[in-house]
């Protein structure tokens, strides 16, 4: 047996601290939607005071006490959208706040009538938090947004059972004295759901930054490409793969014609974005298993996994069609580039290595521009495992 007054007073304890740890925690370092999330608990903590102080239905207190815990909900909706990047309108707060304050007032002098309605009302309202939750495709949910949406949806689950259980008992408001059985269990469910809740949106936070880091640490910040580190560690992988399988490997370097012209026309940060814009270029027109790779200023490289030598060079002419064919646009200023290309495969004869794959790729690419530009070279691909 529990005594719920005595557990809205310990959740609305444990909002408060939540709400300031949190808080210190924004004054730090400010995060999408934590702002709101403080918010909301603020405004939970004195829902649940009030709801601790006094049960009986008395319509102005029961009335604030409803509408201050509809608030703390739509922050929350606020804050998981802010998360997304998107915002809630304003006016949705003073809605629903008025849409479940008003009618508690109506039907306070009703235990039955206030205990259903409130059940169905906030349960509804934790149902849609849930979807707002799960809404994200799997691959990009994360275990803190699934755990967050199963708190909501575990939180809706029990208000609406014990709006249903308290509606149809002869002593509605004995269960606010005293629960026991299946009651008890869901004012546990309830409460232990308003609690890891907080935890739940904090991890969503923490994958955020532990993704961020890592794309940090494989990504070339300005192209959105793979840096030249990890080319290196998963080459080796690849490299080791084909060897046992007998598989082929190619690389294309590729390279801007006459970039430094830009950067001494246009400056630098038009230059960051011409480098930005030709990656995307270079990456549609590759498979999901190529890897693209920013090798060095205006430099890219191109691992083509299972191609043989020939396969590359129709890849690397594509990818030079596809840049000559884009005009690139930033600040209203108009530039059609062209791009050079080497082309080198995994020999079978004798030990290979990357390194000395991609030396030969830049061989390639070094007599390309040497030829005039725009142009595809290949070196040794005559005695390639698929040539």
């Amino acid at each position: 047996m529990i005594h719920p007054p005595t557990l809205w007073a310990f959740l609305a304890l444990a909002d408060v601290v939540f709400a300031v740890v949190v808080g210190i925690g924004i004054a730090a370092r400010p995060r999408e939607g934590v702002g709101q999330w403080s918010a909301s608990l603020g405004v939970r903590a004195l829902s649940f005071m009030l709801f601790a102080a006094g049960l009986e239905p008395r319509a102005g207190a029961l009335a604030a006490a409803a509408g201050l815990l509809a608030l703390s909900m739509t922050l929350q909706a606020g804050a998981l959208l802010a998360f997304d990047r998107r915002a809630l309108p304003t006016w949705v707060h003073t809605a629903v706040i008025a849409a479940v304050a008003v009618p508690v007032v109506l039907v306070a002098s009703e235990a039955s009538t206030a205990i259903l309605f409130g059940g169905l009302v906030f349960g509804t309202l934790l149902a849609a938090l849930a979807l707002l939750a799960w809404q994200r495709p799997r691959a990009r949910r994360g275990f803190g947004r699934s755990l967050l949406a199963a708190c909501y949806a575990t939180a809706s689950i029990a208000c609406l059972a014990r709006a249903i259980a308290a509606a149809l008992s002869s002593r509605p408001l004995a269960v606010f004295d005293a629960a026991a059985g299946g009651q008890a269990l869901g004012f546990l469910a309830a409460s232990a759901a308003a609690v890891a809740s907080s935890f739940a949106f904090l991890l969503m936070h923490k994958e955020r930054a532990d993704a961020q880091a890592l794309r940090l640490a494989t990504l070339d910040p300005t192209t959105g490409a793979y840096n030249r580190r990890t080319f290196h560690e998963i080459a080796e992988r690849e490299m080791s793969r084909a060897r046992r399988a007998g598989q082929p490997l190619s690389i294309i370097m590729v390279d801007i014609d006459h970039f430094r012209v830009v950067n001494e026309k246009h400056g630098h940060r038009v230059g960051d974005e011409v480098l930005a814009r030709l990656a995307d270029t270079l990456r549609a027109s590759l498979r999901k298993e190529d890897m693209l790779v920013r090798y060095g200023g205006e430099e890219f490289l191109v691992l083509l996994p299972d191609v043989p030598g020939p396969g590359a060079v129709v890849v690397a002419g594509r990818l030079r069609k596809a840049v000559a064919a884009t005009e690139i646009e930033v600040e209203a200023i108009k530039l059609a580039l062209t791009v050079s290309a080497g082309v080198a495969a995994r020999l079978d004869e004798g030990p290979e290595s990357v390194d000395r794959l991609v030396a030969r790729a830049e061989e390639a690419l070094g007599l390309a521009k040497s030829r005039g530009r725009n142009r595809v070279v290949a070196l040794s691909l005559g005695r390639s495992i698929a040539a």
